[in-house]
């Protein structure tokens, strides 16, 4: 590897570790937060809602920044925004922490829509490899700071996680700072046609130009991304408090943070993979084993209370591989079916904002019913029946025709 891909390489990694950990590591301390804000703990929901708000209300303004003032200019407002936010976050005031909060949701935004045209622009030849490299950087900064957090405020106190993510979000601002390669030249106009586009006949043309919001399927791939995603954001905010509710320490609510985020590790390398050759048949049964399991984790939420550790574990690992399934399925079936690169972007855009869209309910909510009922058997079947829709989603999603 030359000494220029290793620098794309250890970019895209940087951008990788923050684009995550500022949002999971915060429910791991909220307690402590809501002592010094003098407010129940329920009322700090907000602070994972709030990201997920940015990531809905941004993305396609992103996209457009990105197309108005370029690439390097877009990257230098984003994670200039993600630091300040950081930084602010240090004063915990609830004006300073909600402002905070909400410019780390949109630097992590910008990282969210431009990374994958950074590896795009730097290393067209090689998109897998740079993909899985901060695919799997999102995952280890998940883990390695759910892990760090309860040792970091035992011995320093809690305000040093703050300071540490701090120290996180500077190093992805500091590597491309001194990224200095220099851009492809743009193609003319009249070369930024797609080739695959001009191979459509014209029944798959009007099938293109047909709105994605009339097609059943799209929708399917909408309600399985959204479910996943409502699982994902409100177990990172409130699964630390529910287990502390419980009885577990404060070591053993990291380690197990740190398996939900390890779980996803072996999916997002082995799944693109298996969607491209297994059978329907194969895809769908992997799919029922996935459910089947995380639904026994749900059933099992109903005895919680005289749940050994050993529940927590499995609940962290079977969720963890579970988001992290249906999510990796979502990204690899946008291009597999779809007909041309515009209709694949239009997928991704119309899923990943609904999507986004029903999970920002879900921490606001939960905690809410965790406020009024801890134990709450309304939240357990809420998570069941989620779980049950998802599942039943990708098996439409896996039988989709190309649209």
């Amino acid at each position: 590897m030359k000494n220029r891909d290793r620098l794309v390489l250890v970019t895209v990694i940087a951008f990788g570790l923050a684009m995550r950990a500022p949002i999971v590591t915060i429910p791991l301390i909220i307690d402590q937060l809501a002592r010094q804000l003098k407010t129940a703990v329920g009322n700090l929901g907000i602070l994972t809602t709030i990201p997920l708000i940015m990531f809905l209300l941004f993305s396609i303004v992103v996209a457009k920044e990105m197309t108005r003032f370029g690439l390097r200019r877009a990257l230098n407002f984003g994670l200039t925004v993600l630091v300040l936010g950081a930084l602010l976050r240090l004063d915990v005031a609830w004006p300073m922490l909600l402002l905070g909060t909400v410019l780390v949701g949109l630097g992590i935004t910008h990282l969210n829509v431009l990374t994958p045209s950074v590896v795009a622009a730097y290393e067209p030849n090689q998109t897998a490899l740079y993909t899985t490299a901060y695919s799997m950087a999102i995952m280890v900064g998940s883990a390695v700071f759910s892990l760090l957090t309860h040792p970091l405020s035992t011995v320093f106190g809690w305000w040093s996680v703050l300071a540490a993510l701090l120290l996180l979000t500077m190093f992805p601002w500091l590597m491309w700072l001194a990224f200095r390669l220099p851009m492809p030249k743009r193609p003319q106009p009249d070369q930024m046609i797609d080739q695959s586009d001009q191979l459509i006949d014209e029944p798959k043309l009007k099938a293109t130009a047909a709105p994605l919001w009339k097609n059943r399927y799209a929708w399917c791939c909408l309600l399985m991304f959204g479910a996943q995603s409502i699982i994902n954001y409100t177990l990172v905010a409130w699964l630390p408090e529910l287990m502390r509710f419980n009885g577990i320490s404060g070591a053993q609510i990291s380690i197990v943070l740190a398996m939900y985020s390890f779980a996803g590790m072996p999916v997002s390398l082995l799944l693109p993979r298996f969607l491209e050759t297994a059978t329907h048949r194969s895809q769908i049964i992997m799919s029922i084993v996935v459910g089947l399991l995380t639904l026994l984790a749900a059933v099992l939420m109903f005895w919680q209370s005289v749940m050994p550790l050993f529940y927590w574990y499995y609940l962290a690992i079977i969720t963890g591989a579970m988001t992290a399934f249906y999510f990796i399925m979502a990204l690899t079936m946008f291009p597999l079916k779809t007909i041309s690169p515009a209709r694949t972007a239009q997928l991704s855009g119309l899923t990943q904002s609904g999507g986004y869209l029903i999970a920002s309910f879900g921490p606001a909510l939960y905690g809410l019913a965790f406020k009024s009922s801890p134990l709450g058997i309304m939240q357990i079947w809420c998570f069941a029946i989620v779980i049950a829709l998802c599942t039943l989603a990708s098996f439409v999603v896996i039988k989709m025709p190309k649209i």
